[in-house]
């Protein structure tokens, strides 16, 4: 599906009070009277006790037919769709900066194909961003948990009971880190609307 930047799209049962703000537009990528990508972009700022922590951002879009469930989640090698499982990050960071920002091209059809200079096939989706961190908290319960499996590990491995993946922190960290996301750190930031790309036009929210 599209292509470039990203945005984060995590949706919950309820929607929590922001703790960031995100908002975004579409624009079209040329500045010539010729077929231009049409695109979306999105800018969000992060909650100052957030600022510097671990973390990652997520850009997603839904499909009005189906709402509460992520169609694509944006990633670096452009827009992802999404069925089941964790949702793929944008962008992962050793430290958060207090603001994010970007763009991607709107896909020719919603189940891919390269950028469509028209965002008729996507008028009414919504476009959501966030980011989640690794907080104080989640640093020291990570920390509880491999000295607990570290202590464990000669006994586990005795009774032919460890397994490769408790070596590794990455998959809890990842899930303290979306967990965190739906905590408020997410939220709609623009309803797709109609932008013709020939000539180059622009629209709002």
């Amino acid at each position: 599906m599209l292509k470039k930047s990203g945005f984060i799209l995590l949706l919950s049962q309820g929607m929590a009070a922001m703790a960031q703000a995100v908002s975004g537009n579409v624009f079209c990528a040329g500045t010539t009277f010729d077929p231009s990508p049409a695109s979306v972009s999105i800018t969000g700022t992060v909650a100052a006790p957030d600022v510097g922590l671990p973390g990652a951002i997520w850009v997603g879009i839904e499909d009005p037919a189906k709402p509460g469930t992520p169609a694509a989640f944006l990633t670096p090698g452009g827009w992802m769709a999404w069925t089941t499982g964790g949702f793929p990050s944008y962008v992962e960071t050793p430290a958060i900066g207090s603001t994010f920002s970007y763009s991607a091209c709107i896909p020719a059809s919603p189940t891919g194909g390269g950028c469509a200079a028209t965002s008729s096939e996507f008028v009414g989706w919504k476009v959501y961003a966030g980011y989640g961190v690794l907080t104080p908290e989640h640093q020291a319960l990570i920390g509880r948990r491999r000295a607990s499996l570290d202590l464990a590990k000669p006994w586990l491995q005795q009774k032919g009971k460890w397994r490769a993946d408790y070596d590794d922190d990455t998959a809890f960290r990842n899930a303290l880190i979306q967990k965190s996301a739906n905590d408020g750190r997410w939220g709609p930031a623009l309803t797709i609307p109609f932008i013709s790309c020939t000539p180059p036009d622009s629209g709002g929210q």
